[in-house]
């Protein structure tokens, strides 16, 4: 058991330096989705945004983003430099735990609240958006991946980071009513969207938008529990009372070898749903205009918008490869763990079944299982102060909604914002899950974003407990700005023109 809990915590170590150093996602990526000019951005917050873009064309390139939070690990502020990433062959200041021999780079939060972890990756593909009147289309691309834990007690913290020789917890007879959950995955989505404005009369607008992906999953695992009961005598016995669990896998190794196993590379395969609404009052009354081109579409100016949707509801049914385990309510007594010498994953989970049900397959509980994604529900309220001046407030306040889920924390943010055709900057401020307020800063030059809703990250001015990081090329083309002069006159304008 102490072997498995070492290999766990590197491979979770090094799992955090690939996401860290190869992939780049964040999570809401505020800076480009909360604008007047966030085109295909802004379905990532609600679908039904696209009716509201300054520009009727959009065209995506790549995007990719970074986010990683937790509130159980930091490295101190002293040690910590964002430039040193990128140094090769830098190793990291580590220090020496009162308990155990192992030196670490992280320190630990020792209070008693519930730790909870989130890390996302996204690398947006090619797409684009096109608005034709009231209607608005987008094609999307790209691929995801994301780990979360929640509800995560303290005590059961410190035993998988440090080991059961932590020793101040020992012969304490710990009992947490749950559930305790962990969920990853990665997987690659198409994506196709649709919005209209369905009412538009005096000053008012509302638009409805849907998204529908086609989800391809490459690899997921989830872990949910509730009703542990449990004490740890000593760092070579563990004695479970109880315990209510369920566990899935479908991985790309082979469990009875150990090794890399890549084909089939997609382990199953679902479905993923946004969907949303917006009301907008605009700042002078509607009108409905002919138009004889695209580019000609007049942009309708507004005082306030507001904008409510659910988002990433849906799932993947995992097949290939996939294994699904169950302990329900049973208990078991550990001796001698660090003898235990897991060589395979199918031994670990033989293993399991055996000390909870005396034989190494009552635990298994099936060949397939279905993950849902970090489901959401996204709201949106926009301001025009003055010219070029806006401010923004979003809530997006994620529901796991199955135990075998990802749990999306809750993001409350404050955004004010100029935005020009040509420039935008925008100042997120934001309270994560409730409890840690943050200042972002993104910057947009015509069709390049930059920008990070944490920027914190990347000083020294506080403990590093996560980093966030998000960058966009796109290219856009703006309502009302046609090159052939001529196309920007409408179709009435130009009767009125043949008739005198």
């Amino acid at each position: 058991m102490i072997d498995l809990m070492n290999r766990c915590r590197t491979l979770a170590f090094i799992m955090l330096l690939q996401l860290m150093f190869f992939t780049v996602s964040a999570q809401d990526m505020l800076g480009t989705t909360t604008g007047n000019y966030a085109g295909i951005n802004s379905l990532q917050l609600n679908p039904a945004a696209m009716n509201n873009s300054k520009t009727y064309l959009d065209i995506q390139l790549a995007g990719m983003d970074l986010f990683v939070q937790n509130n159980y690990l930091f490295m101190n502020k002293s040690d910590y430099r964002f430039g040193n990433f990128f140094k090769s062959g830098y190793e990291w200041p580590v220090h020496n735990e009162e308990y155990g021999t192992e030196q670490r780079i992280f320190y630990r939060y020792t209070n008693l609240r519930n730790k909870n972890a989130f890390i996302q990756t996204r690398v947006n593909g090619p797409g684009a958006m096109l608005l034709w009147r009231r209607h608005a289309f987008a094609l999307t691309t790209g691929v995801r991946t994301v780990i979360s834990s929640e509800r995560v007690p303290i005590e059961l913290a410190n035993f998988v980071y440090l080991g059961l020789n932590y020793r101040p917890q020992h012969n304490i007879n710990f009992m947490d009513k749950g559930p305790v959950r962990g969920a990853g995955m990665a997987w690659g989505e198409i994506g196709v969207s649709y919005s209209n404005t369905f009412y538009a009369r005096g000053f008012n607008t509302f638009s409805a938008g849907i998204s529908i992906k086609r989800l391809m999953g490459i690899g997921g695992m989830f872990f949910y529990a509730k009703n542990l009961d449990y004490t740890v005598l000593n760092d070579s016995t563990i004695d479970v009372s109880n315990i209510e669990a369920d566990m899935g896998l479908a991985i790309p190794v082979d469990y009875t070898a150990n090794e890399a196993l890549t084909t089939p590379l997609i382990k199953g395969g679902g479905f993923g749903f946004d969907m949303g609404v917006t009301y907008t009052r605009l700042a002078q009354y509607h009108q409905d205009q002919y138009f004889n081109s695209l580019c000609s579409q007049p942009y309708e100016d507004y005082l306030f918008r507001v904008g409510i949707a659910l988002i990433d509801i849906g799932g993947i049914k995992f097949k290939e490869n996939a294994t699904r385990m169950r302990i329900d309510n049973r208990s078991s007594y550990w001796e001698h763990v660090t003898s235990l010498n897991f060589t395979t994953v199918q031994h670990f989970m033989d293993t399991l079944s055996y000390k909870f049900y005396g034989d190494n397959y009552s635990a298994y509980n099936g060949n397939k299982f279905t993950l849902w994604l970090p489901a959401a529900l996204s709201v949106q309220f926009d301001y025009h102060l003055r010219p070029n001046w806006y401010v923004n407030a979003s809530l997006i306040y994620g529901f796991p909604v199955a135990k075998a889920a990802i749990t999306r924390p809750a993001i409350l943010s404050v955004t004010p914002r100029y935005e020009t055709r040509w420039f935008e900057a925008s100042m997120p401020v934001s309270l994560y899950n409730w409890q840690l307020a943050r200042i972002g800063l993104a910057l947009r030059f015509y069709s390049i974003t930059i920008g990070t809703d944490k920027i914190g990250g990347f000083f020294h001015v506080n403990d590093f407990t996560g980093l966030d990081f998000y960058i966009s090329v796109k290219v856009f083309f703006n309502k009302g700005k046609c090159r052939n002069k001529r196309s920007d006159h409408c179709i009435g304008n130009d009767r009125e023109r043949i008739k005198r």
